[in-house]
This record gives structure tokens, C-alpha cells and sequence, in this order.
């Protein structure tokens, strides 16, 4: 039998295909060239280094980017107090806010996802019934199955990689700013339980004055009656004990203001049962173990998460000018079918007639009224502010370093200094009571020896709390708060988005 001359040969046909397909496939897969501009970290903009008044310890040296500073020890060992370390673990557990920024980086980790599919070619699967028929042709059936690959874009000009790896950035930045939250939310919880623990303490130390003034009231009226003290003297005394119940009053209001505050931050109120406080007098932070020693380099502040997430929006935005100036470039697009077709569905996947079609496609960008341009200029001045938020944010983060660091020295001088005036006051209350019973003095002098001692123990209370409010403030500015050691929580681990070609 003649073989009709433009009938298809199958085995001529699959040697095209199987020459085509690997030039289809390096011609999508062949990484193009990026448009996006090299990313250049700017320069500090605050001083080299930043003074330490702390004790000599572990110096810091010199920090890799990305990496933390220390403190060297963890939430858990920083925190001595077994009440806040609980409190703390709950917060991480339960906190809202901290919900919402894991939320953030899943959100973020899906648009990554996303943006890199885009980078891959799509198929889709099809079968097809076709019938034809007419008032003189009989009716026929024909069936059809295809692989399909739809309208996918060749990434020449890195549009799609920039658009991917500017979404990763985006992610990882989620991620910093995940942690400089969760950074935040440890000194806001031990900073509202050290506030909450001051106004308790006070409001017992004003409890026990009371208690003291109101006995001081009782033998006083005693006198009176037996004619050895004047009505003066015992008003008084009337007078500071009533003094002293209105300031415990608005203790008691201030204290429940304080606990509202901490239980938002925890999120539990009071359905965990919690550990016995300490006494605030007791509670020594482990400051020493911060790693601090004389001159601090300021290039430590650049491991800070928050500093980090500002970073990373701007490496961001530079790959969105890449993606901006690729729009002025032509657009190549494939679109393809593979298929089989029988005129018998029982035939189909056996049959021998194929059909296979790739058709590329160009757009050429010749008139957008303006927009390209615009949409360059827009990335590139959001480029320009992420510059200027990122240096905003390292000066912040040195403020807050040197506004906890550079005090230090003197805190503790007048904590020191707190105690021996309330020696002192307790000594002049004993010789001022010892010489009102020997009639040398008037009870006016014991009342302000009295008053004078429940202040010294008030300011006292007051001194150590600037202390470790300091403590907790430098912890949190030197990155702590992200290691949970010691406490009952593990430490959440991040998901590492898919790599990227850089």
C-alpha cells in the first residue's frame, strides 16, 4: 500500500518531541538576569560605642549580623522569682497580641508559597467528548485527554525571582518582628508585676504603720486621761493615723490597677494557680551575667530583632525595584497542550493519534500612560523611607540600650544610699520615743521620726524598684526575652520558608 506523503509517523513524531522537551525545559528553568539594585547596608547612625557602668564580666565583642548579642542567660535564669517566671510562661502562652504576630508570619509563609509557584510552570489535566454530526453526515464521536500547560511567564528579567525573594524577606521579617514582640511582652509583664509587687508591698508597709500609729493613738489617749499629755498632742497623733489609712486607700486603687493591667498582659486571670512572691527587697536580676564590660560596641544593637525586621523590609524593597523596572522589558509566555485522541473511549489511552501544540507568546510594553515609570519611582522612594525607618530604629534601639545602661552606677549608689538613710531615720525614731518618755522632747518630734521612717521605707521600696526596672529595661535592650531556659515553655522554633536562588 502507497504511504500517503503528509500522513504523521509516530515514531518521527516522538523523536521531535523528545527534542524539544529539553530545550522547553532548560528555556524555563533557565534563571534570568535580576534588575533589583545591590543591597548596601546604610551606615550607623549613632555613636561607635555606648559607656558601661556595670561590673566587669564577659566582654561582648564585635556581633555577626543576624545573630544575638546575648544576655548569656535565659528568660528563666534572669528572672529569680518563681511567681514572674510563671507569669511570663503564661503570657507566651496565651497573650493575644503574640498570637496575632504568629498568625503573621503563617500569613506571610503562605504569600512566600505563593510567589513561588509563580516562578513554576502549571499543568492541567483534560478530557473532551466531542460530537459532530449533520443532515447528510452521520453522527461520530471523538474522544480527547490532554496535558495542558497553561499561559506560563519566562522569567528572563527576574520579575518573578524578585517578586519571590522580596516576599521571603517579607516573611523573615514577619519572623523578627514576631520576636521583638514576644521581646516586649517579657519587660511589659515583669514591668507591670514589679509595679503590681511595689504597691502591694507598700500597701502592707502602710497596713503595718497604721497598725503601729494606731497603737502610738491608743496610749496616747491614756495619757491624756491620766493628765499627762495635752489634747494637741493627741489630735495629733488622730491627725497621721488618718494620713496614713487615706494613703492606703489609694494604694489599695492604684494596686488594682496594676493587677488589671498584668492580667491582660497574661491572659489567664487567676485560673492558674501561681507560685508564692518574694519579697521585692530580695529579688536580685542577674545583671552580672549580661555580658557587659566597660565600653559596649554599638554594632550589637544590629542583632536586635526589631532592628532586623527593619532590615529586612528594606533588602525587601530593593528586589521590589527589581520587579518595577522589569515591567519596562518584553513578556515571553508559553502556553502548551499534549494529548491523545480515538474515536472509542475504550481506545483512548491505547490509541495511536496524538496531538501536541506550544505556542509562545510576547508583550511589549510600548504606551501605560506613565504607569511603569510611576511604579518605579513609587518603589523606589518606599526603598527611601524603609532606609530612614531602619536608621530610626537603630537610633531608638540606642537610646533604649543607653538609657538602661548608663545610669546604672547611680541607681545602685542610691539604692545604697536609700538604706542607710532608713537606718538612720529607725535610730532617730528610737532616741526620739526613748526621750519623749523622759519628757526632754514633745510628741510633735516623735510623730515626724515616725513619719519620717514610713517614707525612708517607702522611698526604699521605691529605689530598688528603679533598680530592677533598670535590669529588666537592659535585658529586653540587649535582646533578652527570646531564650526560654528555666521557664516551663519551650521555645517556639521558626519554619523556614523554600530556598531561593539568590
Amino acid at each position: 500500500m502507497p504511504q500517503i506523503p503528509f500522513a504523521p509517523d509516530p515514531c518521527r513524531r516522538g523523536q521531535r518531541i523528545r527534542r524539544i522537551l529539553p530545550i522547553l525545559l532548560l528555556v524555563i528553568f533557565l534563571p534570568g538576569c535580576s534588575l533589583a539594585p545591590d543591597y548596601v547596608r546604610p551606615s550607623s547612625p549613632v555613636p561607635g560605642s555606648l559607656e558601661s557602668g556595670a561590673p566587669p564580666g564577659d566582654p561582648s565583642g564585635s556581633v555577626e549580623p543576624g545573630r544575638l548579642p546575648g544576655p548569656y542567660v535565659g528568660t528563666g535564669a534572669f528572672y529569680p522569682e518563681p511567681r514572674l517566671r510563671a507569669l511570663i510562661g503564661l503570657a507566651l502562652a496565651n497573650n493575644r497580641d503574640l498570637r496575632t504576630q504568629g498568625l503573621n508570619v503563617e500569613e506571610a509563609l503562605a504569600r512566600h508559597g505563593i510567589a513561588q509557584a509563580d516562578r513554576l510552570p502549571g499543568l492541567e489535566a483534560g478530557l473532551g467528548d466531542s460530537v459532530k454530526g449533520g443532515q447528510n453526515l452521520r453522527t461520530s464521536n471523538s474522544y480527547s485527554a490532554e496535558l495542558m500547560l497553561p499561559s506560563f511567564e519566562l522569567d528572563f528579567f527576574g520579575k518573578l525571582k524578585n517578586a519571590s525573594l522580596s516576599a521571603r524577606e517579607a516573611y523573615l521579617a514577619s519572623m523578627e518582628a514576631r520576636d521583638a514582640f514576644r521581646i516586649s511582652l517579657v519587660q511589659a509583664v515583669a514591668l507591670a508585676y514589679l509595679e503590681e509587687r511595689l504597691s502591694f508591698q507598700k500597701e502592707k508597709l502602710a497596713e503595718r504603720t497604721i497598725k503601729s500609729w494606731k497603737d502610738a493613738l491608743a496610749f496616747m489617749e491614756n495619757r491624756v486621761v491620766s493628765g499627762q499629755a495635752s489634747l494637741l498632742e493627741l489630735e495629733q497623733a488622730r491627725g497621721q493615723v488618718g494620713f496614713a489609712e487615706a494613703q492606703l486607700l489609694a494604694m489599695r486603687v492604684e494596686r488594682q490597677r496594676y493587677q488589671n493591667a498584668l492580667e491582660l498582659l497574661v491572659g489567664d486571670y487567676g485560673k492558674t494557680p501561681l507560685p508564692g512572691a518574694s519579697d521585692l527587697l530580695s529579688w536580685e536580676p542577674s545583671v552580672a551575667s549580661l555580658g557587659l564590660s566597660g565600653p559596649m560596641g554599638s554594632n550589637v544593637l544590629l542583632a536586635r530583632p526589631d532592628v532586623l525586621a527593619a532590615e529586612r523590609e528594606l533588602i525587601a524593597a530593593h528586589y521590589d525595584i527589581g520587579v518595577a523596572r522589569a515591567n519596562f522589558f518584553p513578556s515571553i509566555s508559553l502556553t502548551g497542550s499534549l494529548g491523545l485522541m480515538s474515536g472509542e473511549l475504550s481506545n483512548l489511552f491505547v490509541a495511536k493519534d496524538s496531538a501536541w501544540a506550544l505556542t509562545p507568546g510576547l508583550s511589549l510594553p510600548i504606551f501605560s500612560g506613565g504607569r511603569n515609570m510611576r511604579q518605579l519611582e513609587l518603589a523606589t522612594t518606599a526603598k527611601d523611607k524603609l532606609a530612614l525607618a531602619y536608621e530610626k530604629t537603630i537610633q531608638q534601639a540606642f537610646k533604649e540600650t543607653a538609657d538602661a545602661l548608663l545610669p546604672r552606677a547611680d541607681l545602685l549608689a542610691l539604692l545604697e544610699a536609700r538604706a542607710r538613710y532608713l537606718a538612720t531615720q529607725r535610730r532617730v525614731l528610737e532616741l526620739a520615743g526613748s526621750r519623749y518618755q523622759n519628757g526632754a522632747i514633745g510628741y510633735l518630734e516623735v510623730l515626724d521620726a515616725q513619719r519620717s521612717v514610713f517614707e525612708a521605707e517607702s522611698d526604699l521600696l521605691d529605689a530598688k524598684a528603679s533598680w530592677i526596672a533598670n535590669s529588666v529595661n537592659l535585658f529586653a535592650a540587649l535582646g533578652g526575652g527570646l531564650n526560654d531556659s528555666g521557664l516551663a515553655l519551650a521555645p517556639q522554633k521558626p519554619r523556614e520558608p523554600a530556598g531561593d536562588a539568590h
